[in-house]
């Protein structure tokens, strides 16, 4: 599948959203985290070149803070479809719905697909990708999807009576865990953001408020790989995958 050399008259484009605003406070680094160097670059730049090795992504935008300085210090990928947006907010529901209006002014088609995936899921692969883009495309999917992984591990429930301490294990049947991307059409994700501001509903990532305004997306299995880099245990981990790959 080749989306970017087929007209768009019989099949909307993919295009990738990373909302690179965050700050990274718990991993405790004077520089948000996205930036700092992992396995010999910028850790955003791992999942950037992920997709920029995809023909099939025609446009490729990342929502930086507009206080963001030295923004070459951290691109290490010259290609013309990468675009650096100034389009950061207060939180990642806001970066994304900044930069998806952006997407819109430049011209990019109402539905046409759009894949967020987090900066801070550098171990992203392109089979992972591709597996997400059939699912929702062969056929289509209107409702879109996000990869995701099945719940392996036996959930607690924390005591509020006594912090710390288990109150109850409670059943994992049915839990997935969501990762990113998560793929939805440019107008439909857009307007989902916009009502869950109106309504000031939490979204923690895009499915809750495509979820909201009635669309139930698919779950396509991710890869353990894929984790989200949240806390140090995490950087050194992904750090120690990521260089092995390269010299492998």
């Amino acid at each position: 599948m080749n989306s970017a050399q087929t007209s768009h008259s019989t099949s909307p484009r993919l295009h990738v959203l990373i909302p690179c605003a965050g700050t990274g406070t718990r991993m405790g680094f004077d520089a948000p985290k996205q930036f700092e160097s992992l396995a010999g670059q910028a850790m955003v730049m791992h999942s950037v070149q992920t997709f920029l090795d995809m023909p099939e992504i025609a446009s490729l935008w990342v929502g930086v803070s507009p206080e963001l300085k030295e923004t070459q210090r951290w691109i290490t990928a010259t290609d013309a479809r990468l675009s650096i947006s100034p389009t950061g907010g207060a939180s990642r529901h806001e970066t994304v719905s900044n930069t998806l209006k952006a997407m819109a002014q430049a011209g990019i088609p109402a539905d046409d697909w759009v894949l967020v995936h987090d900066a801070a899921r550098p171990g992203l692969t392109v089979d992972a990708v591709r597996r997400l883009v059939q699912a929702v495309t062969e056929p289509i999917y209107a409702c879109g999807g996000i990869l995701a992984m099945p719940m392996a591990d036996t959930l607690k429930l924390v005591s509020r009576d006594h912090p710390g301490t288990i109150a109850k294990t409670l059943p994992r049947d049915g839990l997935w865990l969501a990762q990113t991307p998560q793929m939805f059409r440019l107008q439909a994700l857009t307007e989902a953001l916009d009502e869950a501001l109106t309504t000031q509903m939490e979204v923690t990532d895009e499915a809750s408020a495509m979820e909201q305004a009635g669309c139930q997306p698919l779950l396509v299995p991710g890869e353990w790989r894929n984790l989200k880099v949240t806390y140090p245990q995490d950087w050194s981990l992904m750090n120690e995958l990521l260089s092995v790959k390269k010299t492998s």
